[in-house]
């Protein structure tokens, strides 16, 4: 069978004033071509010889990432799911990106392994979960031919939904009113929102001005994470004033959350401003998506439906109920919602 055409870079090596690099072809016939590319650094010619290594070995890990991200753009997935995979690939491949991707064979256990140290178990499987669905699709597209993390076996325990962190009663309320006592601290008003709202982190601080309308009493959100995130919320009264009073004088386009140097606020701004005004005010430091099922497990026990939670979370409203007593109601108070609606139903008041 005759060898396909390849072609490999020597050097660089010095030539007078100048450094040269040798490009040598083979045609797969056993004769063989040179060519010479000058440069005026030897970094320069390290440079070429590196990019035509990494052009004969193939796609590399961090070129294969990048595509993928890029296919589950173009399919719809909302900018935030994006940047998690980005994350979690991140953790699990990214000091190999200028690998070739046939270097990932056999090392998928090695690499989780690796992704381990000193992560929480929630971190490093949603990481290999990611990575397992990237390994599928690299499958798909025949860049590489078997998955490398298809069979490997996460350690620890996830943390169930219902019992990851939130607030108490006593510890939203406290929340609540230093959040009331510092108006003027934009991470004030923003804890507050995802307090009173259970919005998702990106739902919330990546806001426009025209989002908040009707003076604040309402609160647009699209581009949500799901189609039942696209939804608009009703804005309690003290929080509507807040919220109008960022949006007062801007142009409609702008960021509603700014940064010092007129930066739009990202997700992770969010989270360290929602820690830091959790500690100032003195209760445990959490992050939007605690407060999300802080909001969800406060409106239950006051008697809202799984329904109404649901709906209200923006999530899709046919596993809805399960999904929020799951990921975001607390076990005590789900049950004692349905405790207390069941004997309201009993006495003949209303569902």
């Amino acid at each position: 069978m005759r060898r396909q055409p390849s072609k490999r870079a020597y050097g660089p090596y010095e030539h007078g004033s100048v450094w040269r690099v040798h490009i040598v072809t083979r045609d797969g016939r056993g004769s063989r071509s040179t060519e010479y590319e000058v440069f005026a650094t030897r970094a320069e010619g390290e440079a070429c010889v590196a990019g035509a290594r990494d052009e004969a070995q193939g796609t590399t890990v961090s070129a294969a990432v990048e595509q993928w991200l890029a296919a589950k753009r173009a399919a719809g997935l909302a900018e935030s799911s994006i940047e998690a995979y980005a994350d979690r690939l991140e953790a699990m491949v990214g000091s190999l990106g200028h690998r070739p991707l046939r270097y990932l064979a056999g090392r998928g256990a090695v690499l989780y392994a690796a992704s381990t140290v000193g992560r929480r178990a929630d971190t490093h499987r949603n990481a290999l979960a990611a990575a397992r669905l990237w390994g599928k699709w690299l499958v798909k597209q025949r860049l590489i031919k078997t998955n490398p993390f298809a069979d490997v076996e996460p350690v620890g325990r996830k943390t169930v939904g219902a019992d990851k962190a939130r607030l108490t009663v006593d510890e939203s309320r406290q929340l609540d009113a230093w959040c009331r006592a510092h108006t003027d601290d934009q991470g004030a008003v923003l804890t507050l929102g995802y307090l009173l709202l259970g919005a998702r982190a990106s739902e919330l601080v990546l806001r426009d001005v025209r989002d908040v309308d009707d003076g604040g009493c309402l609160l647009q959100i699209h581009r949500a994470k799901t189609r039942a995130g696209t939804r608009r919320l009703l804005v309690p009264p003290e929080l509507a004033a807040l919220l109008a009073g960022l949006a007062a004088g801007r142009a409609p386009d702008e960021p509603l959350f700014l940064g010092a140097r007129g930066k739009r606020w990202s997700r992770y701004v969010a989270r360290d401003n929602v820690r830091r005004v959790c500690k100032a005010a003195g209760v445990p430091e959490v992050s939007p998506q605690a407060l999300r099922r802080t909001q969800a497990t406060l409106a239950e026990s006051a008697g809202a439906t799984g329904l109404m939670v649901a709906e209200h979370l923006g999530h899709a409203t046919g596993k809805a109920p399960a999904v929020t007593h799951r990921s975001y109601v607390g076990r005590d108070e789900a049950a004692d919602a349905r405790v207390a609606r069941g004997l309201r139903v009993l006495q003949g008041g209303k569902r």
